[in-house]
């Protein structure tokens, strides 16, 4: 009789230590697209983090020499994703925005 309690209990365990968000990373319903507008080019990566905390996933690319932080962010129900492309000064050179094409996350898809 005790086994569906401890089912259960492992479930819920499970299911709220997915909630849980990476130091320093804002979770994306406290995040909105007006942050991401005063992100312009030359923009570095200390006032980045500042205005929007730490990336929800970072991406290196050696031959681009190029970094690119990935945040996530809602409108409504829907997910998007927020990339902020930085120069291996540590500047940014770009950003792009666009829905996410996957609601199980970043990983889950590629």
């Amino acid at each position: 009789m005790r086994r569906p309690h401890l089912l259960y209990a492992a479930a819920a365990a499970l299911v709220l230590g997915g909630c849980a968000a990476q130091e320093g990373v804002r979770p994306k319903w406290t995040l909105q697209a007006s942050d991401f507008t005063p992100i312009t080019p030359q923009t570095t990566k200390e006032e980045v983090e500042r205005r929007v905390g730490r990336p929800f996933f970072t991406m290196f690319f050696p031959r681009l020499e190029e970094e690119v932080w990935d945040y996530r962010y809602l409108i409504g129900v829907r997910t998007y994703v927020a990339e902020i492309h930085f120069d291996m000064q540590g500047r940014t050179r770009y950003t792009a925005t666009y829905p996410d094409r996957c609601v199980t996350g970043p990983i889950g898809c590629r």
